[in-house]
């Protein structure tokens, strides 16, 4: 996946946009409450933030076709992350 973190637009590798990310809440992996390792629950809106660290474009374009409310956590130093700026990779 292609990651802008300015913009904050996802791609799949190929530059597809799957989403723009966005969280009122700002909130902290770690401050989530736990239900596994790769989902965790905010207490604020009451949704589940998905880690992406093991996940394809496959999966994450499929998981958001299926809820494009789905919140997603990317880490900008994940192996299946790569940065963009400006949007280059892909249109929306």
């Amino acid at each position: 996946m292609k990651f802008d973190p300015i913009t904050k637009d996802v791609f799949t590798d190929q530059g597809e946009f799957i989403k723009q990310l966005y969280c009122p809440y700002k909130m902290n992996w770690a401050a989530l409450e736990g239900t596994d390792s790769n989902r965790r629950k905010c207490s604020n809106c009451d949704h589940f933030i998905i880690n992406t660290e093991h996940l394809g474009d496959s999966e994450l374009l499929k998981m958001v076709k299926q809820n494009p409310e789905v919140c997603l956590k990317i880490d900008l130093n994940q192996d299946n992350v790569k940065l963009t700026s400006n949007g280059s990779f892909g249109q929306k």
